[in-house]
């Protein structure tokens, strides 16, 4: 069995790469592909592949973990959240293969780390998020030992935590979380003197599914000869700036009424919820500092206060935007055509754009070239992995987190990738590059995932509605007493989480 299973892991990794090569015009006689026509070879296929390939690079990576663990058929159970059209629902268990690449990956991770440690995943508790936050609670408050991981609605999440019900992840053994399936701007944003209750793993493919992205029409780049912005991106100058710049003449009154409405081409297009909300985070603007132990509100600075300006001189004061109503909308404008760039999550490649063809994904701008990189936000929905504190077996769920992300970096993002790619109808490397740059830049911010609506996680969708002139420093000033008492409570909660 254990030689089957690996077998598949090869067979999928082989694939996938074959599909890269065949759409980026190698020739036929790569030894990738005899092994994927024959079925024989597939090892060796994949371990000569092209060190350079994006794909094949990641199988260097190792969770390191000792040999001869054997966890002797311990179940591993998890509750999980089913919001967001179910798709955390097969995070950690999914039941069979389906023909779907993702979840025939899942599915073999799955029966990969069965094998590999002896241990029982089971079919995952499923409930609605307040559901899952109230049973969670009712578990652990009564000293039971239900479950080994919970996941969760991060916001909701970041709220239970406060109940002083999860252990501490630096506590948990085998984690190693320099590991790349571990984003690290989320692991040092949510850590706190030491400690970290909730996580963000690659084991979660709806992590990547609520990653915010741009999405750009490339016909009308084309249109109107616009520069590589593949390109654009690589040099580090996809700023705003550049965003408007390229936007601001693509303006046409399509439907000829002589009125800027949602029958016309716009050269952006957003409505005012989480796609500006993670603006903040995209230019790296400090709300919370973490980094002396104890949380310090910080928001009250240049970048924040610039942050409003310059978003709303881009969407109310140039000729680059429109602003919809009904989130839906916008999004419907850009499958129709008719916007250049928009604002999403990578996972609506596989929803309302599966039938689109010449479209790509790019980072979220930097707020000036001199940003450091390239950074993004997940949609609040996405979900956190929290070990209550009744779970007593944890060398076994720090081993099985571990071989589930090496499996998951190697194998399932892959996975995940050819299905966004796919989808869209095209298969380059620079559409995988910008995968990674999007993915890798994910940020889980202590400011966010703690927030509960007390201090400026959601500012930006107050000051950018249309006709709020509140300025940035003013409206900091009216919140920033319950802000500072906030997270006071926050702080002395993780005091106080023995």
């Amino acid at each position: 069995m254990k030689n089957t299973t690996r077998f598949s892991l090869a067979a999928l990794l082989t694939a996938l790469l074959v599909s890269s090569a065949v759409a980026c015009g190698d020739n036929a006689d790569n030894p990738a592909d005899t092994a994927a026509d024959t079925g024989a070879g597939a090892d060796t296929a994949v371990e000569t592949a092209d060190p350079s390939d994006p794909y094949a690079a990641r199988l260097s990576v190792s969770a390191n973990l000792p040999e001869g663990l054997d966890f002797e058929g311990a179940h591993l159970r998890s509750m999980v959240n089913d919001s967001n059209d179910n798709v955390m629902v097969n995070d950690i268990y999914i039941e069979g293969q389906t023909g779907d690449v993702v979840d025939d990956a899942l599915y073999d991770r799955r029966v990969y780390v069965e094998e590999l440690l002896n241990v029982v995943i089971d079919e995952s508790t499923v409930l609605s998020s307040s559901e899952c936050s109230t049973a969670i609670k009712k578990s652990v408050n009564a000293g039971d030992d239900e479950y080994d991981l919970y996941l969760e609605h991060m916001i909701q999440a970041g709220i239970d935590t406060l109940s002083g019900i999860f252990q501490n992840w630096y506590d948990i053994p085998h984690m190693n979380f320099e590991q790349p399936w571990y984003p690290q701007a989320s692991v040092e944003s949510i850590t706190l003197d030491g400690t970290m209750y909730l996580l963000l793993s690659d084991i979660m493919t709806s992590s990547f599914h609520n990653t915010y992205c741009y999405y750009y029409n490339k016909d009308i780049a084309s249109d109107y000869d616009l520069p590589d912005i593949y390109e654009i991106v690589r040099s580090g100058a996809w700023t705003l700036d550049k965003v408007e710049e390229l936007s601001k003449n693509v303006y046409r009154d399509l439907n000829g009424d002589g009125t800027r409405d949602a029958g016309d081409q716009y050269g952006y297009a957003t409505s005012i919820d989480s796609n500006v909300v993670t603006y903040f985070w995209a230019f790296d603007v400090p709300l919370v500092d973490v980094s002396s132990g104890e949380p310090e509100i910080v928001a009250n600075n240049e970048r924040a206060v610039n942050t409003v300006t310059m978003l709303r001189d881009f969407l109310y004061n140039s000729d680059a935007a429109f602003i919809a109503d009904v989130w839906t909308d916008f999004i419907q404008m850009f499958v129709d055509g008719n916007v250049l760039f928009i604002p999403r999550c990578i996972g609506e490649t596989q929803t309302y754009f599966r039938e689109m063809e010449n479209y790509g994904l790019l980072p979220f701008p930097k707020y000036d070239a001199e940003q450091d990189g390239y950074y993004t936000m997940l949609d609040g929905c996405s979900p956190l992995i929290a070990v209550p504190k009744t779970a007593q077996n944890t060398e076994m769920i720090g081993a099985v987190m571990e071989a589930m992300g090496e499996y998951s970096y190697k194998y399932v993002v892959p996975a995940y990738y050819d299905v966004a790619l796919k989808v869209k109808g095209t298969r380059d490397e620079d559409s995988i590059e910008m995968l990674d740059i999007v993915t890798s830049g994910r940020v889980v911010d202590f400011a966010f995932v703690y927030d509960n609506w007390n201090g400026y996680a959601f500012a930006l969708q107050t000051l950018l509605q249309k006709n709020n002139t509140k300025e940035f420093a003013s409206y900091y000033e009216s919140g920033e007493k319950k802000a500072i008492k906030h997270f006071k409570e926050v702080y002395e909660q993780f005091q106080n989480n023995d």
